[in-house]
């Protein structure tokens, strides 16, 4: 309160009598002035980030609410519902799909993501990319899957490729129970890989910690419908990855950047196909 209270008596003095003060006198006075409206006016507020949750319960009640899609959904979802589909369970900020997309206009993209804000990103991005082969669901693949890949096959697509690429491992054991791979999970894609009109579609699962990735490849290995291919490294994991574009995360992975990786600069892969 000083401080306003001196700085009107400033104002004042500097009004009635301007005559009397010379000119270093005047510059100083009206520095002084001009610092005090600086800091009198309101702080410029701070643009507020929306925080993305790294981690999210898909056993919460309101995760496990079937998604409400149209009826023709698929048809109105792809300029072309009749290319090969690679569906990308997880598909996070969705870097990976409109890449893929953009690199490969042969095959129609479908991301599945079950966190609401991961998913208007990833919309996002695929409105800038202004692909016709790409799209994005918001979605519990636990829950959507069977429908999404019967709807995909209604509207004639062929399933190519089901991917699971770093799913979130959920580290405690106790939380195991949260992991995308599960019985139903993995049922539901050997069931539509065996119907898929495609040459030889396949289940592809990549992730960086190796509890998780065999985790995952012992699930898929325990279904006698569908056979592990190779070529394998020395540690028994598929040797390359058989995709063109890699994940945000793989590039962080392969360039050693990985803080939760087991091996630093490790991606353990496996490939399932119909036996």
């Amino acid at each position: 309160m000083s401080m306003v209270l001196l700085l009107a008596a400033l104002r004042t003095t500097a009004a009635l009598a301007p005559q009397r003060l010379v000119a270093p006198q005047r510059r100083g006075l009206v520095r002084l002035l001009s610092t005090a409206n600086v800091q009198d006016a309101p702080a410029p507020k701070r643009k507020r980030v929306k925080r993305i949750r790294q981690h999210i319960n898909p056993l919460a009640s309101k995760q496990v609410q079937p998604a409400v899609l149209a009826d023709d959904w698929f048809a109105a979802a792809f300029a072309d519902p009749g290319k090969p589909l690679i569906v990308d369970v997880g598909s996070a900020l969705g870097g990976w799909v409109v890449e893929s997309a953009a690199d490969d206009g042969g095959r129609n993209w479908l991301g599945l993501e079950i966190r609401p804000a991961a998913h208007d990103v990833a919309v996002g991005r695929l409105a800038k990319a202004d692909v016709g082969n790409a799209h994005f669901l918001q979605c519990n693949a636990n829950v959507d899957l069977a429908r999404i890949l019967a709807d995909a096959a209604a509207a004639g697509a062929p399933l190519e490729r089901v991917c699971v690429q770093f799913p979130d491992p959920h580290f405690k054991k106790k939380h195991h129970k949260r992991r995308v791979v599960t019985p139903e999970l993995r049922a539901t894609i050997a069931a539509a890989l065996a119907a898929s009109t495609f040459v030889s579609p396949s289940a592809y699962l990549v992730s960086d910690v190796l509890e998780a990735a065999t985790a995952m490849r012992d699930e898929f290995r325990g279904d006698a419908t569908l056979v592990e291919v190779g070529p394998w490294n020395a540690a028994g994991w598929l040797e390359a990855s058989p995709l063109a574009v890699p994940t945000e995360r793989e590039r962080c992975v392969l360039a050693g950047k990985g803080e939760t990786s087991t091996a630093p600069g490790t991606a353990f892969r496996a490939l399932f196909t119909p036996n």
